[in-house]
């Protein structure tokens, strides 16, 4: 019975070695038919035909948006607000009244300047028909025609400070008060802007700034979306609290953004409209320089390379390629000088 138990367990271990060295021959035959594989098909890479493209370099940054003419309007007198006609959001025209205060107030001068231009208007207008009979002076005319005008200004800036005006067409973008409160004089009461229009301000660094001029191209991107701009100002001196240069962007409000959201704005610094760009990742390089893999008949050929700007994933190559270069861009890692190759796409 012993007898029979080791002869079972030599068996055992006599096959299970069987099966380790049939495995390992397997896939010792097995990676001898990839490289013979290759040999014969070559190394599998991925080309792409060179060619000239547009090759443009950006300075990115994040700025709020406002609009194009955007002012805070503030009160001209203190005491209550009589009636609020707006809400942000609303569009308005230039001269309209938004915001009225009671004429009745202790600091108002409407009804005291309303009666002097009456007066001044009848005087005004009796003179002139005296003038035209012949039965005044020119002098007499002219000194009621000046009262006349004084006293209709007067009236006018009384008016203006009780009932405040929008003062130009635009968009409410907020408002600080409601019917019945009390403010004090030049307390902010809404903000107008002109949303056809949008501006930007970014902040360039002191290496940032020589690149930035007066008209660069610029663009907004928000949500995905892009709006065309250019550049309107660049300071000239550095925001001593921020040690950047502020640079003004201004764009059309295509995508009809509100004022105060966020968005990436873009600044141009260069722009080729006929270069050659290759990806970053596939240039390599050695102590002749930059280099990349062409494929030329079936096999992959080292050629060196000038570089120009780099900018995101993208290399400009000013000497080196020419349009219509088979450059490798997949599969790179795995070729040399004069390697056979396997063009799959």
């Amino acid at each position: 019975m012993k007898l029979i138990k080791v002869l079972l367990a030599n068996l055992l271990l006599l096959l299970f070695t069987s099966l380790i060295f049939t495995s390992c021959a397997e896939e010792v035959e097995e990676a001898k038919s990839m490289e013979q594989l290759q040999a014969e098909k070559g190394i599998p890479v991925e080309v792409e035909a060179v060619k000239a493209v547009n090759f443009v370099k950006y300075l990115s940054y994040f700025g709020t948006l406002e609009g194009y003419r955007q002012s805070t309007v503030g009160a001209m007198t203190g005491g209550r607000i009589e009636k609020v006609s707006i809400k942000a959001g609303d569009r308005v025209k230039k001269d309209q009244v938004v915001i009225e205060f009671p004429d009745d107030l202790p600091s108002s001068q409407v009804v005291q300047a309303k009666a002097a231009f009456d007066i001044a208007e009848k005087t005004y207008n009796r003179m002139k028909k005296l003038l035209e009979a012949g039965e005044t002076s020119q002098a007499n005319f002219d000194g009621a025609e000046t009262q006349y005008l004084v006293a209709k200004r007067n009236y006018e800036s009384a008016m203006e400070v009780m009932y405040v005006q929008a003062p130009y067409d635009g968009t409410i973008t907020g408002v600080m008060v409601n019917k019945g409160d009390g403010v004090k004089a030049e307390a902010p009461l809404f903000t107008i802007a002109n949303l056809a229009k949008m501006k930007v301000k970014v902040w360039a660094t002191s290496k940032e700034i020589d690149k930035i001029s007066k008209g660069s191209n610029a663009k907004i991107i928000y949500n995905g979306k892009e709006a065309a701009g250019k550049v309107t100002e660049v300071d000239l001196s550095m925001n001593p609290g921020r040690q950047a240069f502020g640079v003004t962007v201004v764009f059309e409000n295509s995508l009809k953004l509100p004022a105060g959201v966020t968005a990436d704005v873009l600044v141009q610094i260069y722009s080729n409209d006929d270069a050659i760009v290759v990806p970053r990742n596939i240039v390599q390089s050695d102590s002749k320089g930059n280099f990349v893999y062409v494929e030329i008949d079936g096999k992959s050929f080292r050629k060196y390379i000038k570089t120009g700007e780099v900018y995101d994933i993208s290399m400009e190559v000013f000497e080196g390629l020419v349009p219509g270069d088979k450059l490798i861009v997949k599969g790179v890692e795995n070729v040399l000088d004069s390697s056979t190759v396997n063009v799959i796409k």
